[in-house]
């Protein structure tokens, strides 16, 4: 059974590509077959954090059919425990308008691909892309600074993604489709409101599309005295979007990662004694708990 974990962010800069490329390098070091698929469109570049400069094929030739499978595409990083990586287009055309059936088709190969875990990059921000690639993996994380706007920004990410997933449970035919697909919504209690009005009993049945939706938290280059209030932020996520946010953990600021950065080595490689590469462990450790629930669970139905 191949798990996907997708990886966003409501800005930036926060360090969602350097977890990703670290927790793709450790679980493949434990002996799984890990495959770490670059969709940060506009900003992709998790390859040159393994110093892979000029990948042969990416994302774009997949799209443009200039390769006939996404497996054309995969790149074998063999001095980092086999992992395998499909380096990302950056910003093209080609990806800035990709049309719904090339987004599906994308979609439907990413799920194809033959590894144990298939690791999303999907960027930072809230445009449909990301949105959908976000919410297209079966365990979803976020990654914000202990910042008021970068939390502002989570939130922000958090409530369109609960929006997205309302909308996305609804048949494009039915009537209340039909009605939440022409407007634009600021909050998940307009869309509840409207769906409510156009077809009584909706409500519920949007409630109902955002109960397994559980993303993990992981808050980065967290600083003694500027800790984030946990506890008041899943507090007012559960109020007004209706969900729960587990946290995952939280990495310290650490000169480590840039000097590992530089070296287009993982900090968890280069340094692994480091506080921030101690502390990635821990979070791949847990991600290693899920996923055994995930296969335990596969194989008893």
């Amino acid at each position: 059974m191949t798990v996907t974990i997708s990886i966003g962010s409501g800005k930036g800069g926060t360090g969602k590509t350097m977890l990703l490329c670290n927790l793709a390098f450790l679980l493949a070091r434990s002996g799984k077959k890990v495959c770490l698929v670059d969709l940060d469109i506009g900003g992709a570049d998790a390859h040159i954090l393994f110093g892979l400069f000029e990948p042969k094929h990416t994302i774009t030739d997949f799209l443009n059919r200039k390769v006939d499978t996404l497996k054309d595409v995969v790149h074998t990083l063999y001095a980092f425990n086999g992992l395998q990586i499909i380096p990302g287009t950056g910003n093209t055309l080609q990806t800035a308008n990709m049309s719904y059936q090339e987004k599906q088709r994308l979609l439907r190969s990413i799920s194809a691909l033959d590894a144990d875990v298939v690791l999303l990059d999907v960027g930072a921000g809230a445009s449909y892309h990301t949105l959908d690639f976000f919410m297209s993996g079966d365990i979803q994380i976020c990654v914000t600074l202990p910042e008021p706007t970068s939390i502002m920004d989570f939130y922000s990410f958090l409530q369109l993604a609960t929006i997205r997933k309302v909308l996305g449970s609804f048949l494009s035919h039915s009537d209340v489709g039909n009605t939440l697909k022409k407007q634009n919504f600021s909050s998940l209690a307009e869309v509840f409101a409207l769906a409510e009005s156009t077809q009584p009993g909706a409500k519920k049945k949007a409630q109902q599309a955002l109960h397994y939706f559980h993303p993990l938290l992981v808050i980065n280059r967290d600083i003694q005295n500027t800790k984030v209030n946990k506890k008041k932020l899943k507090q007012l996520v559960a109020k007004y979007l209706g969900i729960d946010i587990p946290s995952l953990g939280e990495i310290p600021e650490d000169t480590a990662i840039k000097d590992a950065l530089k070296a287009y080595i993982p900090v968890c490689e280069l340094y692994p004694d480091s506080p921030a590469a101690k502390a990635i462990a821990q979070i791949a450790a847990k991600i290693e708990k899920i996923l055994e629930l995930f296969s335990k669970t596969s194989s008893s139905t």
